[in-house]
């Protein structure tokens, strides 16, 4: 049992909570039983498992038949540095990011998301991508960063799909799109934006969401086919980021 707090490989661990030591060493935290067999289940490599006494039973058996998984017993002060979970419940793995092979395929429907910026939203905007078949999700190099331990609460394990890429530019994802036959549609208001319920969303087909609070720069939106708005109540000013993202790919997914 590990019981020190100062134990070199949880500092190490414990570092993971910061994005740039996720970047340098190419592995993220994710905590909770759910977490951990969404993981196991979707291929991703879990490199340690750090479990107190009463969760070693649930980690052993989630890790009977993976072979390279160091599983370690710590006390719950050495967990609680391991976490920023506020009820955590004793169990979390250091996993690897997984290589990036998603394929934009024709006939499917592409998410792009452009300077998402708030974790919580970025976690909802996969899951809802999960629910309704998204073919892939792009985010831009300045949106969230998807292994960070809010956007993987949030997302429910959507975040281990292997259609997901990120750190990629807008405007030459826009391009890509483009040239490979999709129609491309940013969700702005602007002049000549059409309706949701009058957009054409089928076949190949992408959507281009912006950030939470500026929305999508003018550059982007000419660049994109056409602009699409969510049509609402008068008085209500827009939609949240994710909320958007979710009523347009609900409407790609019942064609309704």
């Amino acid at each position: 049992m590990i019981t020190s707090r100062n134990n070199g490989l949880i500092v190490d661990m414990s570092k993971l909570k910061e994005k740039k030591h996720r970047d340098k060493s190419g592995l993220f935290l994710l905590a909770g039983k759910k977490l951990l067999t969404e993981a196991a289940a979707a291929g991703i490599k879990l490199r340690y498992v750090f479990a107190t006494k009463k969760n070693m039973p649930f980690a052993e058996k989630v890790l009977s038949d993976r072979a390279g998984t160091e599983l370690f017993e710590v006390s719950e002060p050495v967990f609680e540095k391991l976490t920023d979970e506020q009820s955590p419940e004793g169990i979390c793995a250091a996993a690897e990011k997984p290589v990036c092979d998603a394929e934009i395929k024709p006939g499917s429907f592409v998410l792009v998301c452009d300077r998402l910026s708030d974790p919580g939203n970025a976690g909802s905007v996969l899951r809802s991508a999960r629910a309704f078949g998204a073919g892939a999700v792009i985010f831009s190099s300045d949106c969230a960063d998807i292994y960070s331990p809010k956007v993987l609460r949030g997302a429910m394990g959507a975040a281990f799909a292997h259609n997901i890429i990120t750190g990629a530019d807008t405007m030459t994802t826009v391009s890509e799109l483009k040239e490979k036959g999709f129609k491309v549609y940013a969700a702005a208001l602007h002049t000549d934006a059409v309706s949701l319920s009058d957009a054409d969303l089928c076949g190949s087909c992408a959507v281009v969401i912006g950030n939470e609070g500026r929305g999508l720069p003018d550059g982007v939106i000419t660049a994109c086919d056409k602009a699409l708005f969510i049509e609402m109540e008068p008085e209500c000013e827009s939609l949240n980021a994710a909320t958007a993202a979710s009523v347009i790919m609900y409407k790609r997914y019942t064609g309704v």
